[in-house]
């Protein structure tokens, strides 16, 4: 699903087929940071970010994202904890799903209840069976990995999206190789290596601070 950028794909993946979410797993932010990084705009000291392309890119939620990292960042052009960034964008499942539902990609229902209006999202079912269906040739070693792809794979096992899918346990073990960084393959690069395994435990991080919290 190239056409699809990593939020994109991640939030199809995490919108129900009745239109809710699977809110315990929503890290969208954790998909925007390697977004990022695969477009190239940001790489990684250690576990924190470092802006390298703050040109306009024309895309609303890339550049409202690497200006609050500048922000953060200071006028030293300090490293921001990927943590942090991942916590600031907790809105962001929704506008990726507002701008899906323009493309076809998933469908907008607005409703009321106890006259309080709210969204639901219907994901297009063959574009999430599709995507689906990649991640199991991947857990299966059936698909070579390349970056985008096992960004996407690290994150579904790291968010806890894996349980939702019927994985087999082998599967599943599969998938938390890639989420650490490890036998991704010679298509993989080495930046991307070591982003996968800094972005998913970074948002491990976060769904442990926001459990206890």
């Amino acid at each position: 699903m190239d056409s699809l950028t990593l939020p994109e794909a991640f939030v199809v993946l995490l919108q129900r087929e009745n239109g809710s979410y699977h809110s315990t797993c929503d890290h969208t932010g954790a998909a925007e940071l390697g977004e990022l990084v695969l477009q190239r705009r940001v790489s990684f000291t250690g576990k924190k970010i470092q802006v390298d392309d703050p040109s306009p890119s024309g895309v609303d939620w890339i550049d409202e994202a690497i200006a609050h990292l500048q922000r953060k960042a200071g006028p030293r052009g300090k490293p921001v904890a990927a943590a942090t960034f991942i916590q600031s964008r907790r809105g962001a499942r929704k506008r990726h799903c507002a701008a899906l539902a323009e493309r076809g990609l998933m469908r907008h229902e607005q409703r009321t209840a106890l006259f309080i209006p709210y969204d639901k999202y219907f994901p297009h079912e063959e574009t999430r069976n599709a995507l689906i269906d990649e991640l199991r040739s991947i857990a299966r070693d059936e698909r070579e990995l390349d970056n985008r792809s096992a960004l996407l794979a690290a994150l579904v096992h790291a968010t806890g999206l894996v349980h939702r899918f019927g994985f087999e346990r082998a599967e599943r073990k599969r998938l938390k190789e890639i989420s650490k960084g490890e036998a991704l393959g010679k298509a993989v690069e080495q930046v991307i290596a070591a982003a996968t395994a800094v972005i998913t435990t970074a948002a491990v991080t976060t769904t442990i601070s926001a459990g206890s919290s």
